[in-house]
């Protein structure tokens, strides 16, 4: 049982950071930029949900103010600065790496530098195969197969996901079958930016609140999305997390949590050496 314990808390964890990559897989796997401001999307994911649960907004509905809030925030980043930097991945990856900067000093402005806590809106456990399972945690890896899901049929299954399709394949050709390719480039970087406030609002409950709490997930999120395969929005996400977040959760079984955590990257940055494009994208 104890065996089995084990593998269903991995599977939590697996799904939880997927859910937490998949902003990141949106807009690193489709349009190319290297957003280093993932992380602190995140955060800010997190404590709009804390102020709006504060402020007595129930939490589902203060979830999605917090997303599409994020999601604002994202489209102002594009607007401003980086629909300008397309063509140049190093300075998109340097100011999204601003963004992240000064939306950290917000923060600490706005909010303070102390732990904040939302309540779980969803206490106590569930059974299942005979262990008792957190039943927000359990909660949250469903929404991810949910989200999952979700991503994987717009992009495959609606005009929507068959222009963006076209837009990774070839920009030029798309543009010259008359997409508005600005226009996909906005649309795909904020839908990244809704999901990374989305994975904010909901991981926000199980754990303490903080102006670096991104930080945890964005060096994760990456070796996800690269581990994975660049475009592969659904099955390449759980590849990579499966790597990151479930190899990291049994080698804390033997080691300590640091530890475990630099071996996993040690883990991921050799499977990169024979995979460079990705497990998956390399079997094609």
């Amino acid at each position: 049982m104890a065996v089995l314990g084990i593998l269903i808390d991995a599977t939590l964890i697996t799904l939880v950071m997927a859910l937490a990559a998949s902003g990141l897989a949106v807009v690193f796997g489709l349009i190319g930029v290297i957003n280093m401001g993932h992380g602190a999307m995140l955060t800010l994911g997190a404590y709009l949900t804390w102020a709006a649960t504060g402020a007595g907004i129930p939490f589902v509905p203060a979830v999605l103010l917090a997303a599409l809030g994020v999601g604002f925030i994202g489209l102002l980043l594009e607007h401003f600065l980086i629909r300008y930097f397309y063509d140049r991945p190093f300075e998109t990856l340097l100011l999204t790496w601003g963004f992240f900067l000064v939306s950290t000093e917000v923060i600490k402005i706005i909010f303070g530098p102390d732990f904040r806590s939302v309540a779980s809106p969803l206490p106590g456990t569930i059974e299942a195969f005979g262990q008792s399972i957190p039943a927000y945690r359990a909660t949250v890896a469903g929404l991810s197969l949910v989200v999952l899901t979700t991503i994987g049929l717009v992009y495959k299954k609606t005009s929507f996901g068959l222009r963006v399709r076209a837009l990774v394949q070839n920009r030029e050709v798309a543009s010259l079958m008359g997409q508005d390719v600005s226009m996909l480039y906005k649309q795909v970087f904020v839908a990244g930016a809704f999901l990374s406030g989305l994975a904010g609002a909901l991981i926000a409950p199980m754990l303490s609140i903080d102006p670096y709490i991104g930080n945890v997930y964005l060096v994760r999120s990456f070796f996800v999305v690269t581990l994975g395969g660049l475009g592969l929005l659904v099955e390449g996400t759980i590849v990579g997390s499966i790597v990151i977040a479930g190899s990291e959760t049994f080698f804390s079984l033997v080691t300590g949590q640091v530890f475990a955590q630099s071996i996993v990257f040690v883990f991921a940055v050799v499977l990169l050496r024979f995979f460079p494009r990705g497990i998956l994208a390399s079997r094609n």
